[in-house]
């Protein structure tokens, strides 16, 4: 018995009928099209609220929010903590609304608006807050996300984590680049 082929199989099988209930089930539904309009919305919105001035820096931040959300929902799901029913594309986990989309994109915004520590972790904690305890029982209560071993305390601290942690590389790597000799 080779453990690597039959993992392989059991990937191959989840694949297809993940595929299968994402172009027979999801594709084209009304959560499906809700998704789609949030994730273009919330892009244009982001646009016109984007300080271009500091563009190179906030999609820096926004980068690493999005690069520790997609880790962090590859490990959530590939430990069944909590599994995705209508998603935008057939990939498991799929990352376009919640980790390319809605958390870099507001959190670019609060790192924008707030110039100190103190302000940035006060608005991430009401901004988490409202995510983990408004937007996730909704996408819950819609079937767009289910949780099986996850709570919406887990997911608060999570994020606020993520985004702390990706704010606090983000200055570093500024204040570096302040310092570096110019050539």
């Amino acid at each position: 018995m080779n453990t690597g082929t039959d993992l392989s199989q059991l990937k191959l099988s989840l694949w297809n009928a993940a595929y299968l209930q994402w172009k027979s089930e999801v594709l084209f539904s009304n959560q499906w099209w809700l998704i789609i309009a949030t994730i273009v919305i919330s892009y244009i919105v982001w646009w016109v609220l984007i300080d271009k001035t500091r563009f190179a820096q906030l999609l820096l931040f926004g980068s690493l929010v999005s690069v520790g959300r997609i880790v962090f929902d590859i490990i959530g799901s590939n430990m069944v903590l909590w599994s995705y029913d209508i998603r935008e594309s057939p990939f498991m986990p799929s990352p376009f609304l919640h980790n390319l989309t809605i958390s870099p994109l507001v959190y670019m915004l609060l790192h924008q608006y707030t110039s100190t520590w103190r302000t940035f972790l006060l608005w991430n904690a009401i901004i988490t807050a409202a995510y983990s305890f408004i937007l996730l029982p909704f996408l819950v209560s819609t079937k767009v996300l289910t949780f099986y071993n996850w709570n919406y305390m887990y997911a608060f601290i999570s994020v606020f984590f993520i985004t702390s942690l990706s704010r606090t590389v983000s200055v570093w790597a500024q204040n570096l680049e302040k310092r570096a000799p110019k050539f």
